[in-house]
C-alpha cells in the first residue's frame, strides 16, 4: 500500500509540474506575443506552485533530502550525528503535525472565498498544507519503523 502511495504522489507531483510548465508557458505566450493576457493563467500557476512545492516537501521528507547540511553534519563527532538522527525527525514531525492542525484551520476559514478569475474555491490553495504534513507523518513513521528495524537486527 505504500508503494501505491508513493507512486500517486510522485505522479501528482509530476503532473502539476508539466501543468505548471504549460500554464506559465501559455501565459507568457499570450502576454508577450499575442497581448492578450489570460486572466486566470496566473492564479492556476500560483495554485500548482502551491502544490508542486508540498507534495515536493513531502517527498522530500521521504527520501530525507530535508533539515540537514550535509557538509556540516558530516563534520560533527559520531554522538552527535547519532543525536541529530534522533531529534531532526521530532521536529519534522512537530511541523508536520502543526501543518495538519494549521492547515485544517486555513481550509475551514476560506470555503466561502473563490478566486476571482477561475470558478474555484481557496480550499483548493490551501489544501496541499494538511495533505502534505499528513504525508510527512507517514513518510517519517515509515522511515522511523524502517530505522528501528535495522538497528533491532542489528543488535541481534
Amino acid at each position: 500500500m505504500t508503494k501505491i502511495l508513493d507512486h500517486l504522489v510522485e505522479a501528482a507531483c509530476a503532473v502539476v509540474s508539466v501543468a505548471l510548465a504549460v500554464t506559465v508557458f501559455v501565459q507568457v505566450f499570450n502576454r508577450f506575443v499575442l497581448q492578450m493576457p489570460l486572466a486566470w493563467s496566473e492564479d492556476l500557476a500560483m495554485l500548482l506552485f502551491q502544490w508542486m512545492v508540498f507534495l515536493g516537501a513531502a517527498l522530500g521528507v521521504k527520501r530525507m533530502r530535508h533539515f540537514g547540511i550535509e557538509l556540516a553534519v558530516s563534520q560533527l563527532p559520531a554522538r552527535a550525528r547519532h543525536a541529530l538522527a534522533l531529534v531532526v525527525p521530532l521536529i519534522m514531525g512537530a511541523v508536520a503535525i502543526i501543518m495538519v492542525s494549521q492547515g485544517i484551520t486555513l481550509l475551514s476559514l476560506n470555503t466561502t472565498r473563490r478566486y476571482g478569475t477561475m470558478n474555484l474555491s481557496y480550499t483548493w490553495s490551501f489544501l496541499p498544507i494538511p495533505v502534505s504534513g499528513g504525508l510527512m507523518l507517514i513518510y517519517l513513521l515509515q522511515l522511523e519503523v524502517h530505522r528501528w528495524r535495522s538497528t533491532r537486527g542489528k543488535r541481534s
